[in-house]
């Protein structure tokens, strides 16, 4: 199989919902130089991604640091650990990343998921922006509506319309909403948290300012929590007969599986993107043909399968790593690795707040790394 081959049959499924042109790019180092124009779609993964070119269509892309500098005429849907967006956008922003910088103008609207986001003060976004993270700043402007969730927020920018935030019931932060002397609000100012804002000097609100209080938890009744436990230890014993089993039958696949995840962090993550994300709307495309049902039914349960299996093998790494580490006499033994690591793993997964985001991880990794090594066999 050609190292292009499975994004070429997505991207050729994808077409009816998309123009008529596009790019595959795939490598661990991605760069569109400047002048060059990419006509169509784009569609890329790998390590570094670095685009100072024009692209016509839409930016379809995974990798571990994401650089947009160029201008890109319809919608910036990427995934990675570092995303600094420099160019005009036609359409929307849909960014999910450890760390994001929008330093650009987008026409329309705006997602973006990350650990700290800012929007600088030479940013724009037309329409609405919704945020999900620890830390925003807005320095730049928003045309409508800015809602979301996160820990802390930091407004100096303006909005068009309504500012709607809730920053939950256990935040630690002693400021969590600070709105400074230059933001400017143009309608309501609505924020749940259990602290007031800091509203600074000059700051301008013209509608109303809500402030709502989360309401109080009540304590959990030990039948609760025993259930919750009783919950993890069903998945922890689920997820130790489902790894016995794969290990049983493809014990060499897992092991060149396990090494491609460790060796190729950014490449399997980003694949595990693309699949994740792109999976199902192969599925509703094959649905709408009627003829291609049947294979969206085996598409649909080999997708659902890989998203299980993600978590299984990412434990499986973990565990092999920590004998390798700590244990090197025992470090080849998969089935000591894979209880060891999908016990801690599960546990990890079952922490609040931050628990679902490290799953999701393990499961593009884990998906990422299944990918990578079909691309070899």
């Amino acid at each position: 199989m050609k190292k292009t081959t499975l994004l070429a049959c997505l991207a050729i499924l994808l077409l009816p919902l998309a123009a008529s042109a596009y790019s595959i790019k795939n490598s661990d180092s991605i760069y569109v130089p400047k002048g060059e124009t990419i006509e169509g779609n784009l569609y890329a993964a790998g390590s570094s991604l670095t685009i100072d070119g024009k692209v016509t269509g839409d930016v379809i892309c995974a990798g571990q640091s994401i650089n947009i500098n160029g201008d890109v005429a319809g919608d910036v849907i990427c995934a990675g650990q570092s995303i600094n967006i420099n160019g005009n956008v036609g359409g929307s922003l849909r960014l999910a990343g450890n760390t994001i910088n929008f330093n650009g103008q987008a026409a329309r609207n705006g997602i973006m998921i990350g650990a700290t986001i800012v929007t600088s003060a030479s940013s724009s976004i037309g329409w609405d922006l919704l945020v999900l993270g620890n830390i925003y700043e807005l320095r730049g402007n928003i045309g409508r509506d800015l809602y979301g969730s996160a820990g802390q927020v930091n407004l100096s920018g303006q909005i068009g319309k309504n500012v709607n935030l809730n920053f939950g019931g256990k935040n630690d932060y002693t400021k969590p909403l600070i709105i400074a002397g230059t933001a400017k609000v143009n309608g309501d100012l609505k924020y749940k948290s259990a602290k007031d804002a800091v509203v600074e000097s000059g700051a301008a609100i013209k509608g109303e300012t809500i402030h709502n209080f989360p309401a109080v938890a009540a304590k959990k009744s030990n039948l609760a929590n025993l259930g919750w436990w009783w919950g993890n230890l069903i998945s922890i014993f689920s997820a130790l007969v489902i790894g016995l089993v794969l290990i049983s039958f493809w014990r060499q696949q897992i092991i060149k599986i396990t090494d491609l995840m460790l060796a190729k962090i950014g490449a399997s993550m980003g694949w595990g993107i693309l699949a994740l994300l792109l999976t199902p709307l192969i599925v509703i495309i094959l649905f709408i043909t009627i003829i291609g049902i049947p294979l969206a039914f085996i598409s649909l349960a080999l997708w659902l399968i890989a998203i299980y299996i993600g978590k299984i093998l990412a434990g499986i790494l973990i565990g092999r790593s920590l004998l390798n580490n700590y244990w090197p006499k025992k470090k080849d033994s998969l089935i000591l690795a894979m209880i060891i690591g999908i016990i801690i793993a599960y546990l990890i997964f079952a922490l609040p707040f931050i628990g679902w985001i490290l799953a999701l991880l393990a499961v593009l990794w884990g998906m990422g790394g299944i990918l990578l090594a079909l691309k070899k066999a």
